[in-house]
């Protein structure tokens, strides 16, 4: 197909040149013939009117332009971050499962996969409030949303439905991981963390309350969070708590809720942290055959005996050792007596032990720096006390010394057998499990040790996704929000598992924000013509592209 220019000589010696599209063929006899496909008129008037629009028309559908032909840039808008997050969440079908759930519900009228679209995409680009996401929608652009569409109330409405629907839609994303990825869940690694609110507006039964704030805001109220992860890191159910939910309480209603999804529930490892450990948790964990790694506090009796017996055993303090004991444990079931043996491991690591050690040593010196400093104040003794307590107190020491008052001062005697028991527990961590001899005692170890993998993947997500600042109020909005975070998590998760496999050395944080790098960008011709451009990709961005699982974006993407 091409165009042709038609000459023809009128009487009068004029030359009248037109212009025509035509294709070439070949006919019944296998002769190559040309035939018209349409007539663009008289070739000045084409060439004033019609040629540029042509050309620009043409290019606009291979995404390029003539930069002569340029008459007006727009700006430049976020685009490879969010059309990678976009493909991810298409390839955990979230949007289409998001759709059939849609079908039962008559009432909207709205671009629901596109508000949804969004505020996912808001999470991971630039965490705002609902109102400044407007906004925001101006300096990004995001595949198959129309931007001027989207309203607050309709945002609102979203979350409403994401929560109303939370049980499915989470469950749907937790079997597309497990089957993406061909895993089969061993172990489920449970962890909890808090998020606050700068308010005191309260009602009753607000789910904000206050608790022990893992932000160090004891003064604010706050939700409890809870995630279960699979062994790589990625979430498969959230669970969001009132604030002043002790993280102990939360575990049996997990494990029932995860055994109520993902059957039987018998064969998969739950691990978690000392947190979670109470002797009321070990009997309902047991009653149920389930199979558990739990961190235990060293402080406990059992727990100094057994890190007495370790240090026994331990040759010295300069390579890593590993300890086990089993120790027999009643439990009843329906009032009936029952025992077992629990494995208590232990395991020493040189490196945390020579840190622990500094770290007692100056706790010690800025004690003695403290005592100094209040025993030389000009107030009472009774004052003098009261303050020492507190700071001690405050630092975790109260029971590594006794006070009491003499005359102006208060005198201070180490309580030897506290600071001794502190001292053996140095580089130490204690588990206990009641997995079998199937899995050997470092086998149990380098289980609990993916826990603190998995905790640390938790924080990274929980500081980048920003679940705080909240600025909704209502139970129902801030789970909405909550889940909004989770949803997030997962795609970014599926980001750095890829990442990982691929053998890249980088978070999904810095992928994505090298990714964002490229940009969709507007423009107008002077011919009239409006169309959108991509920006240049790089190679580097081209191999994290081909690693996290998504095509290079073209034209057709937009």
């Amino acid at each position: 197909m091409f165009l042709r220019k038609v000459e023809s000589k009128r009487k009068s010696g004029y030359t009248h040149t037109t212009v025509q599209l035509v294709e070439s063929y070949r006919n019944e006899e296998g002769k190559t013939r040309t035939r018209i496909l349409y007539h663009f008129g008289p070739l000045d008037k084409f060439l004033q009117a019609d040629a540029d629009k042509l050309v620009d028309s043409v290019l606009k559908m291979k995404g390029e332009v003539f930069l002569d032909h340029l008459e007006k840039f727009g700006s430049a808008k976020d685009f490879g971050d969010l059309f990678t997050i976009f493909r991810l969440l298409k390839e955990l079908k979230f949007f289409q499962e998001i759709e059939k759930i849609k079908e039962s519900e008559t009432r909207i009228g709205f671009d629901l996969v596109g508000h949804i679209n969004a505020l996912i995409c808001n999470r991971v680009n630039d965490p705002s409030s609902k109102l400044k996401l407007l906004s925001w929608l101006e300096s990004v652009y995001i595949p198959e949303l129309k931007s001027s569409e989207v309203s607050y109330n309709n945002l609102l409405r979203s979350m409403d439905f994401l929560i109303k629907h939370k049980k499915r839609i989470e469950e749907h994303l937790a079997e597309r991981v497990l089957s993406i990825f061909d895993l089969s869940l061993h172990m489920c690694f449970y962890d909890i963390t808090s998020s606050y609110f700068e308010t005191n507006n309260l009602s009753e039964s607000d789910i904000r309350c206050y608790g022990y704030s893992r932000d160090s805001r004891p003064d604010r109220v706050q939700v409890t969070i809870g995630v279960v992860m699979t062994e790589e890191g990625i979430p498969i159910a959230h669970y969001v708590f009132p604030g002043n939910t002790a993280d102990v309480s939360t575990l049996q209603e997990v494990v029932e809720d995860i055994k109520d999804r993902f059957g039987d529930f018998r064969e998969v490892s739950i691990v978690t942290d000392k947190g979670m450990t109470s002797s009321k948790n070990i009997d309902y964990l047991l009653s149920g055959d389930h199979l558990f790694i739990v961190g235990e506090s060293k402080t406990k009796k059992i727990s100094r005996e057994i890190l007495s017996e370790a240090n026994t055993e331990q040759e010295d303090k300069e390579s890593g050792f590993t300890y086990e004991k089993v120790i027999p444990y009643e439990y009843e079931v329906d009032g009936i007596k029952k025992s077992c043996n629990l494995r208590y491991v232990c395991s020493f690591n040189p490196e945390t032990y020579r840190l622990n050690a500094e770290r007692f040593k100056v706790k010690l010196a800025d004690y003695e720096g403290k005592l100094s400093e209040i025993n030389a104040k000009d107030i009472d003794s009774a004052d003098k006390y009261s303050q020492l307590k507190s700071w001690l107190k405050s630092h975790g020491m109260i029971k590594w010394f006794d006070l009491s008052i003499q005359g102006d001062i208060v005198i201070s005697k180490s309580n030897d057998s506290v600071l001794s028991s502190v001292q053996a527990g140095f580089g130490w961590f204690l588990i206990k499990s009641n997995l079998s001899w199937e899995w050997n005692k470092e086998e149990i170890v380098l289980g609990y040790k993916t826990l603190w993998k998995v905790e640390h993947g938790f924080r990274e997500l929980k500081h980048s996704l920003d679940i705080r600042p909240m600025y909704h109020w209502t139970d129902r909005r801030i789970m909405a929000h909550v889940f909004l975070c989770f949803i997030s998590m997962v795609a970014t998760s599926v980001v750095e598992k890829r990442l990982k496999d691929s053998g890249i050395d980088m978070s999904w944080e810095k992928c994505l924000y090298e990714m964002r790098k490229i940009k969709v960008i507007d423009y107008r011709t002077k011919s009239g013509i409006y169309g959108h451009a991509i920006s240049g990709i790089s190679k580097q961005q081209e191999k994290l592209f081909k690693a996290v699982g998504c095509p290079k974006p073209k034209l057709g993407h937009l």
